[in-house]
Formats: structure tokens, sequence, C-alpha cells
């Protein structure tokens, strides 16, 4: 680190950490502000994805705790660490057009609940972070996997906005889902994610919360990255 000022020590070793439900925006908005910011970006909920794809594809069954904790172990998650690239490795195999489909979604909680999956992935997200300046979201960044970070958000929205914001995301693909079945997926991932015993999704008082329901991506970013320029 010596061929760098203070000032530029400062910014490497800078986070900003994004939380909130799933389809409220976190990804579209973190990717942005990280590439008006140019930061690295990443969006932990991939990692999660790639561990359920690893058990599906494996034919293990989500309750067998025990066995998915030894899979997720022995199994290599890697993230392609290109400037701007979101492509994610299992055992050395590109499986980043795997990861966004139905039986995922329904999965996903399930697996990323299980404490030691959680402790195994969280070890490697913070490993990430310690590589340089990075936007990162998920569920549990500024609470767990990233607290001194120097800006904590939370993005919220009705689960109404955000179910119509994942069916139009999904629309033209051979996953969609009718409006109402996405609803119902997205209410049960809510109650997942906040009755879960590890790292339950909270909105902590240390949170700056964003309200996104009637916002534009365009508009949460900007507000996101002049709020990270005046405190960064």
């Amino acid at each position: 680190m010596g061929s760098y000022s203070k000032a530029e020590h400062e910014v490497l070793k800078s986070q900003v950490a994004i939380d909130g439900p799933v389809a409220s925006g976190k990804t579209a908005v973190g990717r942005a502000v990280s590439r008006d910011l140019k930061w690295k970006f990443l969006d932990t909920g991939i990692m999660y994805r790639a561990a359920t794809r690893i058990i599906l594809d494996l034919g293990i069954s989500p309750e067998n705790n025990s066995k998915i904790i030894e899979v997720v172990r022995e199994t290599s998650i890697e993230l392609d660490d290109s400037p701007h690239s979101e492509r994610i490795f299992i055992d050395g195999i590109d499986k980043t057009d795997t990861l966004r489909t139905p039986e995922i979604d329904r999965t996903v909680s399930t697996i990323s609940k299980i404490p030691a999956v959680r402790k195994e992935l969280v070890n490697q997200q913070r490993s990430i972070a310690d590589r340089g300046p990075i936007v990162m979201v998920g569920r549990d960044i500024g609470s767990v996997v990233l607290p001194a970070a120097d800006v904590r958000l939370y993005l919220d929205a009705s689960v109404e906005v955000r179910a119509e914001r994942r069916y139009r995301e999904r629309a033209g693909t051979e996953n969609k889902l009718s409006l109402e079945q996405i609803k119902m997926d997205l209410e049960n991932r809510d109650r997942i994610d906040r009755e879960r015993d590890d790292s339950p999704l909270k909105i902590h008082d240390f949170y700056i919360v964003i309200e996104t329901s009637s916002m534009t991506l365009r508009e949460v970013v900007s507000y996101i990255t002049d709020l990270c320029k005046s405190k960064i």
C-alpha cells in the first residue's frame, strides 16, 4: 500500500452496504451506483443462488441440512474478478445464466437460512470486500457482513410494486410466472427471511431507509451516489 496516498488508501477501503427485501431494486441500484463510483459490485444473493443451484442439481432435499452444508463447503463458488463482471462459476463452470429460475426463487431462502451456509458465504463476501472499494447488496450486509461500511442503506417497496417489477423482469422468458404467483412467492420469501434465526431481515436503526415504490431507478441511484460522495 506504500504507493497510495492516505486519501487514496481510505477510498480503497470504502464500502457501501445496501440491504432490503427481494425485488426491492437492490441489484439494479447497487450495480448502477458502483458504475457511477467506478467501484466493484457484488450481489451476495447470487452466491446463495449458486449454492441452491448445486443442491437442486444434485437432487438433495432442501431439508437435509447436514448434506447441504457438506456440499457447500466442498464446492468452489467463484466470481469473475474482471471490472463490472458479474459472472459466477461453480467448480470452474460458468453457471450465471442458470441462477434465476422460479425453482431457485422458491428454494433459495430455505438454503440461505442455514447458519453454516451463511457463515461460509459471509467469509467469502468479506474476502471480496477486502480487495478494494465495493458496493455490496443483500439482506444482512450492513448488519452482519460489513457492519463498519461507510454507508448502510435499506431499500424498501410494497410487495405489489416488487411483484410487478419481478413480473416485468421475467417477461418474455421461459421462466415467466403469473403476477399473482410472483406476489405469493415474494410474500413467502419475506416471511422466511424475517423469521430465520440467523441474521433475519430487519430494518435496524442505523440504516438510511429509502422507500423506492414511487421513485425511478435513476432517482434512487442519484440520491445514493450523491450521499456516498458526501460521506466518503
